[in-house]
């Protein structure tokens, strides 16, 4: 006899089942590729044994002369010829005099004919060949921002673009008062020496990594033909972008678990020292390829430590891609953390020193795995 009861149960149990193997499929998970899947080729540039890194920082330049890239280091500018990587001068500039730029630069960059420098509050515009141009006072900022820290030694991008020269002021440590705070990058207007900010805030969660210089630096980069400013924190999965119409936040995190783990203060006499977990997750760096128009970001999901290593955990540094529509593509797996540039021909990443120290190994990468798959 047909029993009404068993048969709702039965319904009931199906049901129960479906829901339970529909929670249990994967999300649509994005393909995670080892660095060497996607290298197209390999770029060497010259390093002499007075340099001790030439980093990422690299601007391409073409004119009737050929193909170049330019870099500045503290008190020194280099430009590369391109594709060769053979270095075809090296400028160096006075610390002092009428020429001078100081001796501890905390803001150095290049444009297409410009070197660029911050001197405690003081910008520089000095030529490619030596010769200081023009001088501008900057801000030093209103009271609750405590001390102004103009900067790109932590990763932060400064940039001179349409005119505008773009400089991050970038915290050593966040304290309760600057989670209120906006003004983070300033905007120098060169044609009537006007200043700007590109606004933003920290988001409120960060009052639980206070007093931590993990947490304190975001990343910037810029997207030039959208005019978009890309915010990479520390402890977000997503990427703010800024335009001149709205901001909105993009997921821009890995499959991975990262762990957000806050450091500790130790009074030392009349001081403190800020002392950050070594073994904490954070994102990193952002960047855009133009050629590819993708969004590039970096994860550090485990730091190399003796006693990540000693527990079986071993270092894993990813970067994720996002497409022109901030979609997340693809993760690659880096051997170590890094950074790079974009060129018209494509974005190049530094590998370091493969063969030797007398040169620089910079891959570029290829993301027509995303494009056409």
């Amino acid at each position: 006899m047909f029993n009404l009861k068993y048969f709702y149960l039965l319904v009931f149990s199906t049901f129960l089942l479906g829901v339970f193997s529909c929670s249990q499929k994967p999300k649509n998970q994005v393909p995670v590729f080892d660095l060497s899947d996607i290298i197209l080729d390999t770029f060497y540039l010259e390093k002499d044994t007075i340099t001790k890194d030439l980093g990422y920082n690299f601007h391409y330049v073409i004119n009737d002369e050929g193909e170049f890239l330019v870099t500045s280091a503290q008190d020194r500018f280099m430009i590369y010829s391109y594709p060769e990587g053979k270095m075809i001068r090296d400028q160096i500039y006075d610390k002092e005099g009428p020429n001078g730029i100081g001796s501890f630069l905390q803001v150095n960059f290049t444009d297409d004919s410009t070197s660029w420098f911050v001197s405690f509050q003081e910008l520089i515009r000095a030529d490619q060949f030596g010769k200081v141009l023009m001088r501008f006072d900057l801000p030093d900022g209103p009271e609750e921002r405590l001390a102004i820290n103009y900067n790109n030694l932590v990763g932060t991008k400064a940039m001179n673009t349409k005119g505008k020269v773009i400089i991050p002021d970038v915290p050593f440590v966040l304290k309760k008062p600057l989670l209120g705070y906006e003004n983070w990058l300033l905007e120098f207007d060169l044609a009537d020496s006007s200043i700007n900010y590109i606004k933003f805030k920290y988001p409120s969660k960060y009052v639980d990594f206070l007093d931590d210089p993990n947490f304190a630096a975001y990343q910037n980069g810029y997207d030039e033909e959208h005019n978009f400013h890309l915010i990479s924190f520390p402890a977000d999965d997503s990427l703010l972008v800024i335009s001149p119409q709205s901001k909105k936040w993009v997921y821009a995190g890995v499959s991975d678990k990262m762990e957000f783990l806050v450091g500790k203060t130790v009074p030392r006499g009349e001081f403190t020292a800020f002392l950050p977990n070594e073994k904490s997750s954070k994102y990193s760096w952002v960047d855009y390829d133009p050629r590819s128009q993708t969004y590039i970001r970096q994860a550090i999901v485990i730091t190399d430590t003796e006693e990540n290593r000693s527990q079986g955990r071993n270092p894993l540094t990813k970067l994720v891609i996002l497409d022109s529509d901030f979609k997340k593509s693809m993760e690659v797996i880096l051997p170590f953390p890094t950074r790079g540039f974009p060129t018209p021909k494509g974005y190049y990443l530094n590998i370091g020193y493969p063969h030797s120290e007398d040169e620089v190994a910079f891959v570029r990468l290829d993301f027509s795995k995303i494009l056409f798959p």
